[in-house]
């Protein structure tokens, strides 16, 4: 192996799992945004839910042209051009005054995340050696950065409530320093796909490839990708489960809101349930080692049962401190599951596969997991408009349990199973 790509490998994983923690979301923002949005923007809870549906759409439309870009322009040029747009997103939420705006801002955001979701996770990919563990150091990697995102997003959380309660506009401006030194941090990766064409240039064996040629593997991707029935069982519970995560975090807050608790009290919350995905993060090894081929039938019941009982909880007039620890254990199971499933999808994404198909894999999936997000905040926003928080909570909870049942039957026998259990067609090999 080249010392240079040797070098930037070593790099890349270096400084990944800290960049991870500064970058894999907003940090300082989500604990106040459903707050900023309806008490300073004065917008509703059904229209902040609405504009998440929009966002989903932008993902499913910017996906493959995402992908494309990523593989003509390499994954770090992405990665910092994501930030980017990260941190324009935060100064149109900051300048918001209606739904217009609001959901413009989403499509800024959506541009950003279609860079990102496949751009970091590519990168962190190329850059780990071809060996046996290869699944397993991924793991530790990403799960180091989620775990160490949720805790420093705890920590921020608990300071944004107050800052909140001094400024409203402090947590937003800390926010976007946090998306600014992200992108100075992305500009330390080394791009492992154009080391590897410095290398095959040196040895006069790189041939260049043509608009036609590309389009011809691109095609035989998504080929692979649409007759894996493995990959469909992934991106059927990825999509459900990232829907569902997404609108629990605004139905987390709006519940809070509608049964009479304090603004300092919400954002602590934030933090608790933030713990708890980074409890999630920390430990989705040993969660797979128990469960094995059973781990993601088991988020997404623990997920179910914890959204209903949080709506039972919501909907009857029971003692107010009874409620909220109901509520907080349930959102926190639900928060713990969502650290081990973000880690575990990718992971399990990332089998079978190589550096010619990786990135189309996850630009799949990411479509996969904003049309249902689109689909599940449609849903959400039109209850919303209906009935309360809590009735709206229990529907979902009791619709998710149907949809659970279903895909767990049909992930039974296309997935999880022993990799000699798998047809020849569920690896993918090049031409």
């Amino acid at each position: 192996m080249n010392q240079q790509i040797i070098k930037a490998r070593k790099q890349n994983m270096k400084i990944y799992s800290l960049y991870r923690t500064i970058s894999l979301d907003l940090i300082f923002y989500y604990a106040v945004e459903f707050l900023f949005l309806t008490q300073v923007k004065h917008i509703s809870s059904s229209d902040i839910v609405l504009s998440t549906a929009f966002y989903g759409i932008f993902m499913i439309v910017l996906q493959i042209p995402a992908s494309i870009i990523i593989d003509k322009i390499g994954t770090k040029k992405c990665t910092i051009l994501a930030n980017i747009f990260n941190s324009i997103f935060v100064i149109l939420i900051m300048c918001c005054n209606n739904l217009k705006t609001l959901i413009f801002a989403q499509f800024i955001s959506a541009l950003c995340f279609s860079l990102k979701d496949i751009s970091e996770a590519a990168l962190i990919k190329y850059s780990i050696p071809e060996t046996k563990k290869e699944g397993e150091i991924f793991s530790k990697l990403e799960g180091k950065g989620f775990k160490h995102y949720y805790l420093l997003n705890s920590i921020t959380s608990v300071i944004s409530g107050f800052l909140y309660i001094c400024n409203p506009y402090i947590p937003m401006i800390l926010a976007l320093c946090f998306t600014i030194l992200a992108t100075f941090m992305s500009l330390g990766f080394k791009d492992i796909e154009k080391e590897k064409q410095k290398v095959m240039i040196k040895k006069e064996k790189i041939k260049k490839q043509t608009i036609s040629d590309y389009f011809k593997d691109l095609v035989q991707g998504v080929k692979f990708i649409i007759n894996s029935q493995r990959l469909r069982s992934l991106f059927l519970y990825s999509g459900i489960a990232w829907g569902i995560f997404c609108l629990m975090g605004t139905y987390r807050t709006s519940l809070l809101v509608d049964i009479g608790t304090p603004e300092q009290l919400i954002t602590t919350i934030a933090a608790i349930v933030g713990i708890a995905s980074a409890i999630g993060s920390k430990e989705q090894i040993e969660f797979h080692n128990i469960f094995r081929n059973k781990s993601l039938s088991m988020i997404l019941l623990l997920t179910t049962f914890s959204i209903i009982i949080s709506g039972i909880v919501g909907i009857f007039n029971i003692n107010y401190g009874i409620s909220m620890v109901i509520i907080i254990i349930s959102f926190s199971i639900i928060s713990f599951v969502k650290g081990i499933s973000g880690v575990l999808s990718s992971r399990y994404l990332s089998n079978f596969s190589n550096e010619k198909i990786i990135t189309q894999i996850y630009a799949v999936n990411a479509i996969s997991r904003n049309v249902f997000r689109a689909i599940i905040g449609f849903l959400g926003s039109y209850l919303l408009r209906i009935t309360n928080t809590a009735n709206s909570t229990l529907l979902v909870g009791i619709i998710l349990l149907i949809t659970t049942l279903g895909i767990i039957s049909y992930m039974k026998t296309r997935l999880g199973l022993k990799p000699e259990e798998y047809d020849e067609r569920e690896i993918y090999k090049t031409k």
